[in-house]
């Protein structure tokens, strides 16, 4: 079995447990980490992104639930306390090298699909 904490690092494997629901909430995530200041509607963030709005209405809802986002007045910010930014970056900066990247890969579509790798 491939060593992800080992890889990864047990906080960047926490966050993506805990935060991380999908591939399309990682898109998310890069997006407002990259764009730390942007403050858009769903169907802006869905354009920004190349996704239907209503496939992103959940995952902001789980990211707001999770207090990395703020959404008020049908307006979608990113909110992460200090700590969580830390994280957020960590997790982004995994997204950058390969071998990390191909194991969070391997993490979240093992959340999406637990069965599969069995």
């Amino acid at each position: 079995m491939y060593d992800l904490e080992g890889v990864l690092g047990p906080s960047v494997m926490s966050f993506v447990d805990k935060h991380v629901r999908s591939l399309l909430t990682w898109d998310i995530l890069v997006f407002f980490h990259r764009n730390p200041d942007a403050v858009l509607d769903i169907e802006g963030l869905a354009s920004r992104l190349g996704r239907r709005s209503e496939e992103l209405g959940p995952e902001i809802e789980a990211l707001a639930d999770g207090r990395l986002l703020s959404l008020a007045g049908g307006l979608i910010r990113y909110k992460p306390t200090p700590e969580m930014r830390e994280t957020v970056s960590a997790f982004v900066d995994s997204c950058q090298d390969r071998g990390r990247r191909l194991a969070l890969i391997a993490l979240v579509l093992h959340k999406i699909n637990p069965l599969a790798g069995v």
